[in-house]
């Protein structure tokens, strides 16, 4: 009767062993992909004196107040004296986004924002509202933390991952030192999305926050998947100190961080995200504007110095299951191929802006990931009605529906872009979506780009991208 009874209980655990691998295989976990806010907190320059005198719990309070009598004149003495080329995201533009954000994720698992949480030409604007008054840096960490408490506030409870843009420094665009200031200023917002870990990984986390802005966190209701968060602006090819020189320490480590990660991931089986905000490749627009001899010997515009990133990804294909980035501000696809493995490589996303700057419509991307092999199944990207996004946001579109895949994977993206590239004009129904969904609320400047900006989606180093671009120009 023991025997028996034990062989019972074992088959009893089996089939919940069972049921609950292909229970797993089925659920999925929404996440909320919010990019490039670019909040600035100088819109009114009239309350700018009481918000550095102010700690960050008081701000929202104090940017939320009807404006100042002189702000049209003042913000308008800022922007000619900075010579903007737009604007970017004010307080009501960030809360009006969260709250929607979070209105059409219920039950979402955890948030991420690829990066640019400040506004661009920060310094620049701060000299001009406070009369070249000395105290930018304790001003811009402030409003950085500012802007993670409201996406905190908005998703109580719930784990929020940032990845710093190049726009997030205390000294200029692009700048920034290794053991920067503003990592152990971030430190602690940042790692409230960790909230769960142990003592140790919390730990491990804030060591190497703090030395390069990198941290790895084990993502919630997922099984054996890890979120890398990169901060690749030392990887850029504008990447410099806050003293305005090139040096390697910053972008040695941080590519040494991921290594080290990935291979650790790769042998306790686990899977990989990675979160950065500059994405490896061709920056397809500046190429284009710039009329870069792609050809010759200028060859196109690239993001990054070299190519470690993308080579980093294309090695450790077998662990990285998503890639996701942001900095164009457009909604982008792109794919890196494995180094050793034909059919094998990682799906990037390159999430859109909240930030109107470009003329865009702010938005935000809601994904629903499978829990059991880490793999994005489906993405919506919501969309507001007009570039203040004061009103109802609109569903835009879904990846699925759109392009009638089941999951966003490699295999699946590397076929749309291979369709993508058969359609020299971009006339058929596929390229067609595509371009339609790249800019928000606009008409999208694929349209006169199509062969060079699929080049751009499936070649990451700049080699590949004019071997494809002239093969392209030459048939």
């Amino acid at each position: 009767m023991r025997g028996k009874g034990g062989l019972r209980l074992f088959g009893f655990a089996l089939v919940l062993l069972v049921l609950d691998s292909f229970a797993m295989g089925q659920i999925t976990t929404p996440v909320v992909m919010v990019s490039d806010v670019h909040l600035d907190p100088l819109r009114d320059p009239g309350k700018a004196a009481r918000l550095a005198a102010a700690p960050v719990t008081e701000w929202d309070a104090i940017l939320k107040e009807p404006d100042t009598l002189n702000q049209v004149d003042a913000f308008a003495a800022i922007q000619q004296g900075c010579g903007a080329r737009g604007l970017d995201s004010d307080a009501r533009l960030l809360s009006w986004s969260l709250h929607e954000a979070a209105a059409h994720a219920h039950g979402a698992g955890f948030v991420l924002v690829s990066g640019d949480l400040l506004v661009h030409a920060f310094e620049c604007r701060y000299k001009v509202a406070f009369k070249g008054e000395a105290g930018f840096a304790t001003f811009a960490e402030k409003t950085a933390s500012y802007v993670m408490a409201e996406v905190e506030h908005a998703f109580p409870k719930i784990p929020v991952y940032f990845a710093l843009g190049n726009n997030d420094s205390v000294c200029g665009d692009y700048h920034l030192d290794a053991h920067d200031r503003f990592f152990t200023a971030t430190s602690a917002t940042v790692l409230r999305g960790m909230a769960g870990a142990g003592v140790g990984e919390l730990a491990q986390a804030r060591k190497d926050y703090e030395a390069e802005g990198n941290y790895s966190a084990a993502l919630p209701r997922m099984r054996n998947t890890r979120l890398l968060v990169l901060n690749d602006n030392y990887l850029s090819r504008l990447y410099k100190n806050c003293g305005g020189a090139k040096e390697e320490e910053g972008p040695a480590a941080t590519a040494a961080w991921l290594a080290h990660e990935l291979e650790a991931a790769r042998a306790k089986g686990e899977h990989a995200w990675v979160m950065g905000h500059i994405p490896p490749g061709v920056d397809v627009y500046s190429t284009m504007a710039r009329m870069r001899d792609v050809c010759g010997v200028q060859g196109p515009q690239v993001f990054l110095e070299d190519d470690r990133l993308s080579g980093l990804l294309a090695k450790y294909a077998d662990v990285v299951k998503l890639a996701i980035f942001g900095h164009t501000h457009m909604d982008e696809l792109r794919v890196i191929r494995s180094a050793a493995e034909k059919g094998v490589g990682v799906p990037v996303k390159l999430v859109a802006s909240v930030s109107p700057i470009d003329g865009n419509v702010p938005s935000f991307t809601v994904g629903e990931v499978d829990r059991a092999t880490g793999g994005l199944r489906d993405y919506v990207v919501y969309a507001a009605t007009d570039k203040t996004g004061n009103g109802p946001w609109k569903r835009d579109y879904s990846f699925g529906s759109t392009y009638g895949q089941k999951e966003f994977s490699y295999p699946v993206v590397a076929h749309l872009v291979d369709s993508f590239g058969k359609d020299r004009v971009g006339g058929e129904p596929l390229s067609r979506a595509y371009i339609k969904e790249f800019f928000k609320g606009g008409i999208s400047p694929l349209l006169l780009v199509w062969p060079e900006a699929v080049c751009g989606m499936k070649e990451t180093t700049a080699t590949g991208y004019k071997s494809c671009s002239c093969e392209t120009t030459a048939n």
